[in-house]
């Protein structure tokens, strides 16, 4: 989806950059939302007993993995609103 995302892409579409419609609060919201989508990750730690050298690993490893997800995530969003105007992408379907 990124990559089809990004042949695509208009720029047109990030303008304005921030809806006024929407504002800080909806960047907010936003942002909030996307929260949810790194629930999860605290379950690692209750295997850190199985790990080798799990004091020096699971922190790596949970950054590592957080860096990737976030990066993919924001690349997605902008893939998204890239491809379509942010007035005609459902609230219902849109991801989050």
């Amino acid at each position: 989806m990124i990559v089809g995302g990004f042949l695509l892409f208009d720029s047109s579409n990030f303008k304005p950059f921030v809806p006024p419609e929407f504002g800080a609060s909806g960047v907010l919201r936003g942002a909030v939302s996307s929260f949810f989508g790194y629930l999860g990750f605290d379950a690692v730690c209750c295997v850190a007993g199985e790990a080798i050298n799990a004091e020096r690993n699971l922190p790596l490893s949970i950054m590592i993995t957080l860096i990737i997800v976030t990066t993919l995530y924001v690349a997605a969003a902008i893939a998204l609103v890239g491809m379509q105007n942010y007035e005609e992408i459902s609230p219902e379907s849109g991801f989050p």
